[in-house]
């Protein structure tokens, strides 16, 4: 079973190059927001759903009332994180936008920047409040300094085409017109998984004839090696979410981040299993259990 950092390595691999081929296309293929979500979650599921991952849905339409396309909880052995992510990709021109106005008639439409965030804090005594999150899409070549270098041959690197940013944060910012507008502010969606820095190389998964004749396949082996501490990417965004071995009691964490709460079954079953309402829940709803993910630090 693949391991969650290997999971999100690759997914995040395969949302920048699917862009940047997309892009080239003159519009031939299209490769639109609710096409990678989809197919992300879908992929999360299908290598994860034997570790108690679950991912359910309901009827399209309500994102607007909430911000959100999807609720996002990670739940370790001490601890859990509840978001709401709404989802942003690049342009072919590689523009980025986060203006966006919801609602109809008789409501005042609201920037959806607004709507997801004011719909995050507990409404009543014991209720959650929930992380307002951004997940950006976008191809390696508009990154700065989250852009992924050439490796040497037999290796590549995974690239970083998910990003992720608290929203009261992109909120603050003045103007975001691209994707290196909001980097400073966002780290990869694989930084729960791997609390150590490092650059990730892969062999490339080729065809080989084996001594019998037949066609067999290498396999795609990862190499992690750490950054330096004082890497430029540093900085609050890296320690603005928590890590699996912080969920799992393992590090320490600040338990008045937004979001965290100490882990409760019967909380975490009452949320996947409530009737959704519209204006409160977003069209997608996934539990991603941590619990069992491998320690990266020694």
């Amino acid at each position: 079973m693949p391991t969650l950092l290997h999971t999100f390595l690759e997914l995040g691999d395969a949302v920048s190059r699917n862009l940047a081929f997309a892009h080239a296309n003159d519009g031939k293929v299209s490769y639109g927001e609710e096409t990678i979500t989809e197919t992300n979650l879908l992929e999360i599921l299908r290598k994860h759903g034997d570790r108690g991952t679950q991912l359910t849905a309901i009827s399209k339409g309500k994102e607007a009332m909430i911000g959100a396309d999807w609720e996002w909880v990670v739940v370790g052995k001490k601890y859990s994180f509840f978001m709401r992510v709404q989802a942003k990709r690049t342009k072919k021109n590689d523009k980025l936008s986060t203006k966006h106005k919801v609602g109809k008639p008789p409501k005042v439409p609201k920037e959806q920047i607004d709507v997801l965030i004011d719909n995050c804090p507990a409404k009543n005594s014991g209720d959650i409040t929930w992380r307002a999150v951004y997940c950006f899409y976008s191809k390696n070549s508009e990154r700065n300094q989250w852009k992924s270098a050439a490796a040497k041959q037999p290796y590549r690197v995974f690239e970083y085409g998910c990003l992720i940013a608290d929203a009261s944060e992109v909120k603050k910012k003045a103007k975001i017109g691209t994707i290196q507008d909001v980097e400073d502010i966002s780290v990869p969606w694989h930084f729960f998984f791997a609390p150590a820095r490092f650059n990730a190389y892969y062999l490339f998964e080729d065809s080989i004839v084996v001594a019998d004749g037949s066609l067999g396949f290498q396999t795609a082996d990862v190499i992690l090696s750490e950054f330096s501490t004082d890497d430029a990417a540093d900085g609050a965004a890296s320690i603005s979410f928590p890590t699996a071995e912080q969920l799992n009691g393992e590090m320490r964490i600040d338990d008045n981040m937004i979001g965290l709460r100490p882990t409760n079954p019967e909380e975490v079953e009452r949320v996947r299993t409530r009737d959704r309402r519209d204006g409160i829940d977003a069209p997608r709803f996934l539990i991603l259990d941590v619990k069992d993910e491998p320690r990266r630090r020694t």
